[in-house]
């Protein structure tokens, strides 16, 4: 039987800047808590990418 994967919900919140300056602050949660979080400094969808990321490597192991 195989492993149920787990999901994580991911947070976005702009903390400054617009456009390809914009600043970032994202979250990976997990039942309401918060797994990893970290910043990114770019676009919206770059951000979202990088906190993807994050959080495939944490459903990993």
């Amino acid at each position: 039987m195989a492993a149920e994967p787990t999901k994580h919900e991911i947070s976005l919140r702009r903390t400054g800047g617009s456009g390809p300056n914009a600043q970032w602050q994202w979250e990976v949660l997990s039942e309401g808590r918060v797994l990893k979080k970290g910043t990114a400094l770019g676009e919206e969808h770059k951000a979202y990418a990088t906190a993807r990321k994050v959080s495939e490597k944490l459903a990993k192991g």
